[in-house]
């Protein structure tokens, strides 16, 4: 790289490891993204630090991958040598995303329905038998897991959702329908009388609903994109006698049900309803009382729009500007830092944090940018984005003085080289933080799980 400063184009970094707690607090949205991501980035600002990770493969995996033959591969075959960090990174990396990302998906929902007004967030991830014990005083033994259940002034929906339109074949439908079966079958039953005891709580309206967010190439779901195929599956399931087909069909014969219009409950109305691509709801009441149930299959922003009040693009608008850099960063320099770290002997954030850390303008930061509990969450972002700025032009100033060159890149691109260094100064920033700062030379609080 050019010993001299370089501009760079402008990218506003928001780092959380580096933001304190009271302006993470500040913002839900940072608040759920940090909960589900303060044990992850530690251990991947330790790798970053040592040049090394931890390698737990047993023999089979190291055969199966052919990383057994790669053991003592000589230092010229850089790939070779780091291989088998880079497949555990990964391995290790996604195992460890796929329950975070689940929680900060779940957490998010809740905090947009709750904060859209017209439902409150009453359970998440709670069985069934709780759900009916806090809602209506009934003890039933029932292990099955809602996802979720809002409250609305007088009606109460119970929310399956699905990630995926991959609901997992027959063994995943069954478990999406084993909960709805059952609501419906108590709705009159004289042990439980959910139906009465639902008016008694002021609720007249109950909706059974199946989400589906994201299409199999993980585009927002919508009635244009949507697998016809697995769908069909689906609603052939529901009305299938032994699943939600039947439970209709006691309540339309016994217990004077109908459609909403006042229509006598048919197969083929229902069925018709629940297939039509543009509608997939159906509605029936309880004739002396006018209670009324539906059952709907939401598709991708037909659940934000019913329920947040709020499509899913609007709500990453209002939000984007606000939304953290960690994960990508620390994992993608990571990926090429082990790479550095196998060809000679270290990362180059670990030889930038060796050369800065007593530098003053960590001071500087810590007085001025970290402490400074007057500034605001964006005025941080700024502050903190002119510090890595300048750190960046400190770092080339450090080495034209010591007369030595700072490769970073294999490329001679001299906003690419720049842009990368400002990525190695905050996690020399975060690395000064954890050892200086904090005292914590072990990176406590690293979780893979």
């Amino acid at each position: 790289m050019s010993t001299s400063s370089t501009p760079s184009r402008s990218y506003n970094y928001v780092i959380l490891y580096l933001m304190p707690e009271r302006l993470i607090e500040r913002s839900k949205i940072l608040e759920l993204q940090w909960n589900n991501i303060k044990t992850l980035i530690p251990c991947l600002l330790k790798s970053l630090y040592t040049g090394s990770i931890e390698l737990r493969l047993h023999e089979l995996d190291k055969v199966f991958t052919g990383i057994v033959k790669i053991k003592d591969v000589p230092e010229s075959n850089i790939l070779g040598k780091v291989a088998s960090l880079w497949y555990y990174l990964t391995r290790v990396f996604h195992q460890s995303m796929g329950p975070r990302l689940g929680g900060f998906a779940e957490e998010l929902i809740t905090y947009l329905v709750g904060s859209g007004g017209k439902y409150k967030v009453i359970g998440r991830n709670m069985t069934l038998g709780k759900a009916l014990r806090e809602l209506v005083n009934v003890g039933v033994e029932r292990r099955n897991m809602i996802d979720f259940i809002f409250r609305g002034n007088d009606s109460l929906a119970l929310v399956e959702l699905r990630m995926s339109e991959h609901t997992g074949g027959r063994t995943g439908q069954q478990s999406l329908l084993d909960k709805i079966d059952y609501i419906l079958g108590v709705l009159e039953e004289e042990r439980v009388r959910l139906r009465q005891r639902l008016i008694d709580k002021g609720i007249r309206e109950l909706s059974l609903s199946i989400v589906i967010l994201f299409s199999e190439s993980h585009e927002l779901l919508t009635k244009e994109n949507v697998d016809r195929g697995r769908l069909t599956s689906l609603i052939s399931y529901i009305m299938d006698e032994r699943h939600v087909g039947g439970s209709l069909k006691k309540l339309s014969e016994g217990n004077r049900y109908r459609m909403c219009d006042g229509a006598t409950i048919t197969f083929e109305r229902v069925k018709r309803e629940l297939f039509d691509i543009d509608n997939r709801k159906v509605c029936i009441k309880e004739s002396s009382s006018d209670f009324r149930v539906w059952l709907k299959i939401l598709l991708g922003d037909e659940f934000f729009n019913e329920y947040a009040r709020s499509n899913l693009s609007d709500i990453l608008a209002r939000h984007g500007d606000i939304i953290a850099d960690d994960i990508w960063l620390f994992y993608t320099l990571l990926i090429n830092e082990l790479k550095v770290a196998r060809q000679f002997g270290y990362t180059h954030v670990r030889r930038v944090y060796e050369d800065l850390k007593l530098s003053n303008i960590f001071g500087y930061f810590y007085n001025n940018v970290y402490n400074n509990t007057e500034l605001p969450l964006e005025s941080y972002i700024q502050q903190l984005n002119r510090w890595i700025e300048g750190c960046a032009n400190t770092v080339i100033k450090v080495y034209r003085e010591k007369g030595q060159q700072l490769r970073l890149l294999e490329t001679n691109d001299l906003i690419a080289n720049f842009e990368y260094l400002k990525q190695v100064c905050i996690c020399v920033l975060a690395l000064h933080l954890t050892l200086i700062r904090e005292r914590n030379l072990e990176f406590r609080e690293c979780r893979w799980e």
